[in-house]
């Protein structure tokens, strides 16, 4: 037995560390506490020489973990293939951008962004993955906790939105994202059998304390969205009666909202505390509109069109009266940048993963992380610009959503029946080489084994039991 034991404690130890690797990723793609701290006017963010050279022993992480983990991510080629896709578009408009070396050297941190995502879904178990990321947003919702109270210079802030809590990020809105990223993880890890129940409840409610303290509306609405969602996909599963009530539930209630946003929008926007523009946001698309169909197709190049010296940019501050930073549009950010084609390429990989959720959402296994994440995502394009956004973790995980949607099913027939009898008590002490193929391929330690997993869902079980 200690023989036993000793054998499978490398690949604890080497699991540990690489869960800890890519938590620390995960930290540094949330953009906390590092910006805020280093560059707190943001002034110069990623064009600090210490900024940018941050970021190389995190690419370099990267690139580690990726070919240790090479032979596991081949069997992902599907959705590798469909990422770099996107990946090579964004490298091809160097060509006919007005800045290539800015485009070239963005391009390369979205192609590690890209590449970390792809890393994390094919590495872990949807489980584990979960219980990654939730574990991380609790550790900055925590130090949000501590920056707002013990440091409220840099926790709270004192513009427009004075008295909001933005915890180690730039503004509320961010600490919002942030909050609801950990919070979906949080239950999807619950409802895929993890055993940090508690743990995983409390990251939910500092997570919801820190999105009311933000006051973001926004965030809050998009939580509700994600833990509702959760709950109803685990209903579903009870049988074809629950599915078809839940469905017809789902069509009913996004029916009416629909109608609602269409018939009278103002009645959402005074909901959400905003003005029927978006604060001036729809003169931005107008303009933006007006300078993209001088470049249809193509676009200006990756991340070059909101530069001080963009001649097109220029054009569109003039008409709006302010300083635009970006179209808070996912969509149409691409559109200007990529063209067409490249919100094609976006919408297709975006959205054939989207559609593939409708089939795959019980065979990932992750309690459905990757299918809502994906829905969040999307919703938040809209008036964020997240889609192919380097060094931000948003993009990182929704290519790791991607990745999982679209790839193989992160058990085969084999490992199935390893996992059952590793865990089933009636057949005593599994050999040793059982216990080995069940930890290789569930990433998971012995401890696992000794005692069956109790998936929330089933009628005996509670996510806040013990």
């Amino acid at each position: 037995m200690v023989e036993q034991q000793e054998q499978l404690e490398p690949r604890r130890t080497g699991r540990t560390l690489e869960a800890l690797a890519a938590g620390f990723v995960l930290f540094m793609l949330s953009n906390a506490f590092i910006g805020p701290l280093l560059d707190p006017l943001q002034a110069g963010g990623e064009d600090m020489p210490v900024l940018r050279l941050m970021w190389l022993p995190v690419y370099a992480l990267i690139l580690v973990l990726t070919f240790w983990r090479a032979p596991r991510l081949k069997r992902f080629w599907l959705p590798a293939t469909a990422l770099s896709l996107l990946v090579f578009w964004v490298f091809a408009s160097a060509s006919w951008s007005f800045d290539p070396g800015t485009t070239n050297r963005r391009a390369l941190a979205l192609a590690f962004t890209t590449l970390f995502g792809f890393y994390f879904a094919a590495s872990f178990d949807g489980r584990r993955m979960a219980e990654i990321i939730a574990l991380t947003f609790l550790a900055l919702a925590i130090g949000g906790l501590v920056a707002a109270i013990a440091y409220p210079k840099m926790g709270i802030q004192h513009d427009i939105n004075a008295g909001d809590w933005r915890g180690l990020w730039y503004e509320k809105n961010q600490m919002g994202a942030m909050m609801v990223y950990g919070a979906l993880a949080a239950m999807a890890a619950i409802l895929a059998g993890s055993r940090r129940r508690k743990l995983l409840v409390a990251a939910i409610l500092l997570c919801a304390f820190m999105i009311v303290m933000s006051k973001s509306k926004t965030s809050l609405v998009v939580l509700m969205i994600g833990l509702l969602g959760s709950f109803a996909l685990n209903f579903m599963r009870r049988g074809p009666a629950t599915a078809v009530v839940m469905i017809w539930l789902a069509v009913t209630v996004i029916g009416a909202a629909v109608m609602i946003m269409w018939l009278e929008p103002a009645i959402v926007f005074k909901t959400l505390g905003k003005d029927p523009t978006l604060t001036g946001r729809t003169d931005i698309w107008a303009s933006l509109m007006r300078q993209s169909a001088k470049h249809p197709l193509t676009g200006y190049g990756y991340a070059v069109f909101w530069q001080l010296d963009s001649v097109p940019a220029l054009w569109i501050r003039k008409e709006t009266g302010w300083n635009v930073p970006t179209a808070h549009n996912g969509w149409l950010d691409i559109l200007a940048q990529l063209g067409w084609i490249g919100v094609d390429l976006c919408a297709l990989v975006l959205g054939g993963a989207l559609l593939t959720a409708l089939f795959r959402f019980r065979k990932v296994e992750d309690g459905y992380w990757a299918s809502l994440f994906l829905l969040i995502f999307l919703m938040t394009t809209f008036s964020e610009s997240f889609i192919l956004e380097r060094n931000g973790i948003a993009w990182a995980l929704a290519c790791a959503a991607v990745t999982r949607l679209l790839g193989p099913a992160p058990r085969n027939a084999v490992a199935s029946r390893l996992e059952k009898r590793v865990r089933t008590p009636l057949f005593g002490e599994p050999p040793l080489e059982w216990r080995l193929a069940a930890s290789e391929y569930e990433g998971e330690t012995w401890a696992a084994a000794e005692r069956p997993v109790r998936v929330f869902g089933q009628r005996t079980v509670s996510p806040f039991g013990a």
